[in-house]
């Protein structure tokens, strides 16, 4: 059992670490050997005090980082080594900039991965998303976040229809930015979530999105937001509530089915125990869950957290290699279904049909409860998936050009 530890705005703990290597031998991506990992921890530790040295293998540890937190969890001496390679990554940025490729994946970039999907998207969501854009105050309602907003089907269903929702890209929580090592852009993030949650007049805000519920309450205050008096809560709880009191009657139930859920980065540090959420959900239903080799505390990322390392950049391989590894744990489970609760791994994990071999049908946790309540779940997200690659193979930038983020401010409509 691992200790529950949120992430803290601060420096990597030097002075306190052992240098055990444990951050790095029970890595779930980089699994090193107890002698390398001890070799490693030392180097990275100069790479930090000693601005320009490197050696190959650091570099390689450096680029393989998916900063999906699970080293902060595992530290025995609680030293944040997650902080150290975000320090590391934001000192390559500050001195080196972003290789070009990673224009096309920033969350306040024009165009970008997301824009092109949302550019054919159906009628119906569009408009959808159209009137989710809508700045009339409000002081309960459904913050969707950016991949629920490449996904807004997944809201139509009787689910929401007592909730009004609002968001935009242009009010994106930084999450991308928070794993990338870029304080900077992230205080400005802090600062325009705070002006567009004051013209809401929001007091309860509810989120699906895990990256979002954990950088509102926990990261966003660190870099300047002030969200006094708004409480974000739990949809998944919510719904959970509703289907455990009977107020949304089950009238399917998945008896004799598995389920493997893949699992939020942000899940382990967001709140202790909160990806048991889906899991009871998914048992309310009548799932039997079959947890795949890596989970929880050391689930590895859904492929996304691939290209966020200074030097992977979102590059292609990077992002495939980080699926399939994905893909690959997650067979391991052998279960009949696949459940998500983040929609960015249900768009991840969707690419699998396409660059791996999944197996299991992949579900987010919202469709299975649809089906559940009696609903038909539109299951659009092959079209999602197929867009995505098409978008990216036309229009990410490449060659040897690095670049600089422009302000956040600067960028989309402001409130």
């Amino acid at each position: 059992m691992h200790p529950f530890r949120r992430y803290e705005r601060k420096e990597f703990d030097a002075a306190g670490c052992t240098r055990c290597g444990r951050c790095l031998s029970e890595c779930p991506v980089m699994h090193l050997p107890e002698s390398d990992a001890k070799i490693e921890i030392v180097a990275l530790i100069r790479c930090l005090q000693e601005p320009g040295y490197s050696n190959t293998s650091t570099e390689a540890i450096l680029r393989a980082c998916t900063s999906c937190f699970a080293c902060n969890v595992l530290c025995p001496q609680d030293c944040r080594p997650t902080n150290l390679f975000l320090a590391l990554w934001g000192q390559q940025y500050r001195e080196h900039g972003l290789p070009e490729r990673a224009r096309y994946f920033l969350p306040h970039s024009r165009p970008n991965f997301r824009t092109y999907v949302m550019e054919r998207m159906s009628a119906d969501e569009k408009q959808a998303v159209e009137s989710w854009k809508s700045l009339e105050p409000v002081e309960s309602f459904f913050y969707p976040g950016c991949n629920l907003i490449t996904t807004p089907y997944l809201t139509f269903s009787k689910l929401f229809a007592d909730l009004p929702i609002r968001g935009a890209l242009e009010y994106c929580c930084g999450e991308m930015y928070l794993r990338m090592g870029l304080d900077e852009h992230l205080e400005q993030v802090a600062r325009k979530c705070t002006a567009y949650f004051k013209t809401l007049g929001a007091k309860t805000v509810y989120l699906q999105c895990t990256a979002g519920l954990n950088m509102f309450t926990n990261v966003l205050p660190q870099f300047g937001a002030d969200f006094a008096g708004v409480e974000f809560v739990s949809f998944l709880k919510l719904v959970h509530e509703r289907l455990a009191s009977g107020e949304l009657p089950i009238v399917k139930r998945f008896d004799g089915r598995t389920v493997a859920v893949q699992d939020s980065c942000h899940a382990k540090i967001y709140e202790p125990g909160f990806a048991d959420w889906p899991r009871k959900v998914l048992s309310l239903l009548g799932f039997t869950v079959r947890e795949a080799p890596q989970h929880g505390d050391t689930a590895l990322c859904c492929g996304i957290g691939s290209g966020f390392s200074h030097e992977a950049a979102y590059g292609k391989t990077a992002l495939i290699r980080g699926q399939r590894a994905c893909a690959s744990n997650l067979r391991c489970a052998r279960s009949d279904v696949v459940a998500v609760y983040c929609s960015g791994c249900l768009e991840m994990l969707s690419v699998s049909r396409y660059v791996s071999r999944l197996g299991s049908p992949v579900y987010h946790i919202l469709e299975l409860i649809q089906e559940a309540i009696g609903e038909k779940p539109l299951r659009r997200h092959r079209g999602v998936a197929r867009n995505f690659l098409i978008g990216t193979l036309r229009n990410q930038g490449g060659g040897r050009n690095r670049f600089r983020l422009p302000p956040v401010e600067s960028t989309g409509e402001q409130p």
